[in-house]
């Protein structure tokens, strides 16, 4: 047979088609061709074997279905089954040795048996083509198999006739309404044994009361002859498993008949269907015999054996003392979707909701005459009774405690014996009687966050003040004595000793600070770039020290000073604010020259460089101490003998790795109120957000072990929603996020525009041998735990993105074009023209010299900015950029300028090269768009087409929906083996 390997090849339509064959006497395999289909539609010539490998060439699609076929044919292929059974370390034995052997031929069956009733079933639910012993040489569509229709099945029909010396017995089947008919009238094959699926003259039936075999007498002839002596043995042994299924008429036997019913009994059972828990009504009659309310049958058959006899029992029901329970049940509001079951109206989200409505209803039940059945669940005996619940919660000090207590019947239980339970998400609660009671769904719901954060204290359940999120949620009362977090801030107006007019966001922002600081609670100030978070904290610093004033330090010690006392003699004249603000080395200047502007009143103190002071006592006469991250994981045990009022972290994202020094240094410097700034409290990942929360409300998102496991997991990796509610409802309260959007009204409008650009011929063949290397090279030797394979990532994926910028970045002796470069120029010549300014951002320094050298050669002025310029010397170029016309262009490194610079002067912004981060290239879009600005701003993202950058868009995008579920606007820059894949494709 031609194995296609070019799917250009192959022309017209093909389709996947199933084929039974008999390989032994009775056995009967599976497999699967692909199948051409003429003009007609209907199935022509056998192409080749379907496999998971070959359906593709064919552009048929490997779905769940065809491949769980697949899999199943595979296990039945002969060469498969002859190396299951054939005896251990020895040769392997052909299967038709095997199964000419009784003693594996069992095995064997059921195995085959059973694999084949999957097989089958999956067939008629998905309406696939069967055929039946296949001709290669001739045409498909003269082997296909007619299919039933789903959930039909034949009916079987026994009948006995006792006579003197034998009983004569015979088999029938029959179809819905249709008289049976005699099994040697067709040609009948039975495929499978238990259950039974037969091939009836080329049409495939199902008939699930009886084994298949019971037919093969009756192939070939009527009926059955059993001698007298035998009728016992043979009734027994191949009759009573299906008396109660199957239609029996008998003559010449005795026959009992009863039919008056006893009772109707409901149970809980799972559905045939769905799996899910529904309710069956029972007709209970004598003799053992019941039937379903909806059974088609009107009576059933059942064998007693005497010394030397069978007596057949017959019930046949009463049908108006059933209508009596069936009306009952539909008028209590239950209904039959399944028409065997009964199901409540409103099943909502609990796979116990029936328990919850037999419980609601017993006694009702009861009155009308109903019987319940003792009520299994998981293998459990389920107590039947309703649960009561009282629950309140105490304010003491800097947390709540809790206290319930559950009343189930006779048994009362402690409110946080059920913590356990709800935790681990298990519903079922012991009680002493080895009965268990089913914790409502609505409890394990609605208490679950409260389980997971509140920690046992003696007979309660306590919280931390900061989580008082989830009191308020559950609306639990609180006793007498409990104090009122809201604080009414409308009477804030900002003092005189403020220099500035706060707009309407900001002095929201303030009181919201104002609010959390009266109750001692931290906050995360998290509005976009260029709104103010600055102003609004020197607002709260200014309203905190007038707070100070009034109620002087208790602990503050007499005004002689002493060098080597804890505190100096004027403290307490001095009335010192002691706030600390940890920020970038580069915004030290930024901060001194704001306060100094807005709150000139605060004294300030910079505690940086290499004489900062190394007396705490010094320290303690200034309003706010300004120090970077790196002196203050220097100067940790200095910092750490002083309680600050305030500790602020300013781009606090700096501590987002919770291992760090950095974050630990700062973690555990002693503050009565937190406050961190960030306009990306979230970069790569939730546990950003976790270090952010730990520092200004410590435990408010429990440890990271238990953070991890609730949140990140469940949301990074799978998109939980609720748990996304969750973390929202939690850090909420803590976190105030504005974006350029919602104060719109203040800022001039920003458009941001993507210019795509094209690779030169030799560039694009670079790129694509260069990427090609990667791809198989990375693919290969994958391994997401190692930091070496990580930096070979990043190094090939950098290498990529300076190829589309322009690949003298990666090889000086390439004096060819770069397509984007000269974009970029082009676009840059027309608004230098119109005497518009420009920032370059990129992130590759040697890609801005570029365009330096360019200009240089070009003779135009511009400004420059990176890492390794001074201090005074970035001043310097920001200046000449903002206060001289002639300088038109600002190339910035954007690790160096993508924060903490106003930029104004310039109303266009040029994005070289996109990021992994989004929110870098924002913050770098932000210098220019910010307050101030009284032009429209336009960005311009330059990406190549057909390259990384284009992936790097896609994966931006993808990746920062993460952030939008919680804070908005994040990103994460971990790698996946998908991600690469997608990368390099």
């Amino acid at each position: 047979m031609q194995l296609f390997s070019n799917t250009a090849e192959i022309q017209g339509k093909h389709e996947v088609v199933y084929n039974l064959m008999e390989v032994a006497d009775g056995l009967y395999l599976p497999n699967a061709y692909i199948v051409s289909v003429d003009q007609s539609n209907l199935f022509a010539h056998i192409r080749q074997k379907a496999l998971d490998d070959t359906i593709g060439a064919f552009k048929l699609e490997l779905d769940a279905v065809r491949s769980k076929l697949f899999a199943i044919i595979e296990e039945l292929q002969p060469k498969n089954l002859e190396k299951k059974y054939s005896p251990p370390k020895k040769k392997v034995k052909p299967l038709e040795e095997l199964w000419a052997d009784k003693d594996i031929q069992g095995p064997i069956s059921l195995f085959v048996h059973r694999k084949l009733d999957e097989l089958l079933g999956q067939v008629v639910e998905h309406r696939l083509p069967l055929t039946w012993n296949v001709d290669r040489r001739g045409l498909v569509k003269d082997f296909v198999m007619q299919l039933p229709e789903k959930n039909a099945e034949l009916d079987v029909h026994l009948y006995f006739k006792k006579n003197q010396d034998n009983v004569q017995y015979r088999l029938r089947l029959s179809e819905g309404e249709e008289e049976p008919w005699v099994v040697s009238a067709k040609e009948v094959i039975p495929i499978t044994n238990h259950p039974a699926w037969l091939f009836i003259d080329y049409r495939l039936c199902k008939v699930a009361e009886i084994n298949g075999n019971m037919v093969k007498p009756f192939q070939k002839r009527d009926e059955v002859i059993i001698p007298a002596n035998s009728v016992k043995t043979y009734f027994q042994k191949f009759i009573l498993k299906v008396a109660a299924k199957v239609d029996i008429e008998a003559e010449g036997f005795d026959v009992v008949v009863w039919d008056e019913l006893k009772a109707c009994q409901l149970e809980l059972v799972p559905s045939v269907f769905s799996g899910e828990w529904v309710l069956s009504m029972h007709m209970i009659y004598p003799a053992q015999a019941s039937f379903n309310w909806n059974d088609r049958r009107d009576k059933r058959t059942s064998l007693e054996f005497g010394e030397d006899d069978v007596r057949i029992n017959q019930v046949r029901r009463n049908l108006g003392q059933e209508k009596r329970f069936v009306t009952a049940i539909k008028n209590l509001g239950l209904n039959n979707p399944e028409a065997s079951y009964f199901t409540a109206p409103d099943k909502g989200a609990d796979p116990f909701h029936l328990l919850n409505w037999l419980l609601d209803n017993r006694e009702e039940l009861t009155k009308l005459g109903f019987k319940v059945a003792p009520v299994q669940l998981e293998e459990k005996k389920v107590y039947l009774a309703k649960a009561q619940l009282s629950i309140h919660s105490e304010r003491i000090n800097d947390w709540f405690d809790i206290y319930g207590e559950v009343q189930v019947g006779e048994f009362s239980i402690p409110f946080l014996a059920l913590a356990r339970n709800i935790r681990e998400e298990n519903r079922f609660y012991p009680l002493p009687n080895g009965e268990f009671f089913i914790i409502p769904l609505e409890w394990m719901e609605k208490f679950r966050a409260l389980m997971q954060f509140a920690r046992k204290e003696g007979n309660a359940l306590r919280l931390n003040k900061s989580q008082y999120t989830l009191i308020d949620e559950l609306g639990i009362a609180q006793k007498s004595g409990a104090e009122d977090e809201a604080t009414d801030l409308a009477d804030y107006v900002p003092g005189k000793k403020l220099k500035a007019d706060l707009r309407p966001y900001q002095l929201e922002g303030v009181r919201w600070l104002i609010k959390l600081y009266r109750n001692g609670l931290g906050a995360c100030l998290a509005d976009d770039m260029g709104l103010g978070k600055t102003l609004q904290t020197i607002s709260v610093l200014l309203y905190a020290k007038e707070q100070k004033a009034a109620a002087p330090d208790p602990g503050a010690t007499g005004n002689q000073m002493d060098l080597f006392a804890t505190s100096a003699g004027d403290e307490e004249f001095l009335q010192a604010l002691n706030a600390l603000i940890v920020l970038p080395a580069s915004l030290v200047f930024n901060w001194e020259a704001e306060i100094k502007k807005f709150a000139p009143t605060l004294s300030i103190y910079k505690h940086v460089g290499q004489r900062r002071y190394t007396d705490i006592r010094l320290l303690r006469r200034f309003d706010v101490i300004l120090t970077t991250y790196q002196t203050a994981l220097r100067d940790v045990e200095l910092l750490g003998q002083m309680e600050f009022e305030y500790i602020i972290l300013d781009e606090s994202q700096q501590i987002k790795n919770r291992e760090s020094k950095i974050f630990q240094s700062v973690h555990d410097l002693r503050g009565k109120h937190r406050v961190s700034l960030s306009g990306t409290p979230i970069e790569n990942s939730l546990s950003d957000l976790w270090a952010q929360m730990q520092f200004i409300n410590p435990d408010l998102l429990g440890n990271y072990s238990f953070f991890k496991r609730e949140f990140i997991t469940p949301i990074e990796r799978h998109q939980v929603d609720d748990k996304k509610v969750r973390l929202r409802n939690l850090v909420a309260p803590y976190m105030l996020r504005r974006t350029k959007e919602e104060v719109a009204k203040d800022l001039p409008p920003l458009t941001t525009q993507v210019f795509y650009s094209e690779m030169t011929p030799e560039q694009k063949k670079l790129y694509e041998r260069e990427k090609s290397a990667a791809r198989n090279f990375l693919l290969e030797n994958y391994d997401a735990n190692s930091p070496q394979y990580r930096i070979l990532v990043l190094q090939s994926l950098t290498k990529l993105r300076q190829l589309v910028n322009h690949p003298r970045l990666v090889s000086e002796e390439y004096t060819k074009e770069s397509g984007k470069f000269n974009d970029i120029l082009e676009q840059w010549d027309t608004i230098r023209r119109s005497n518009h300014k420009a920032l370059f951002f990129s992130s590759f320094v040697q890609y801005l010299s570029l365009f330096r050298e360019e200009f240089e050669q070009r003779k135009q002025q511009f400004s420059w900015l990176t890492g390794d310029l001074t201090a005074n010397k970035r001043v310097e170029e920001i200046k000449k950029f903002e206060a001289n016309p002639e300088v038109q262009s600002f190339l910035i490194s954007i690790k160096s300028g993508g924060t903490g610079l106003n930029l104004t002067a310039a109303d266009y912004v040029f994005i070289l090269d996109p990021w992994w981060n989004p929110t870098t290239e924002q913050q770098a879009i932000a210098r220019a768009h910010r307050i101030g600005q009284e032009k429209s701003v336009i960005a311009i993202k330059f990406i190549t087409k057909d390259s990384i950058e284009e992936k790097i868009l896609k994966l931006q995008d993808k990746k920062s929906k993460l952030a939008e579920d919680i804070i908005e606007n994040v990103n994460r820059s971990e790698f996946s083996r998908g991600d690469i894949e997608f990368l390099l494709e």
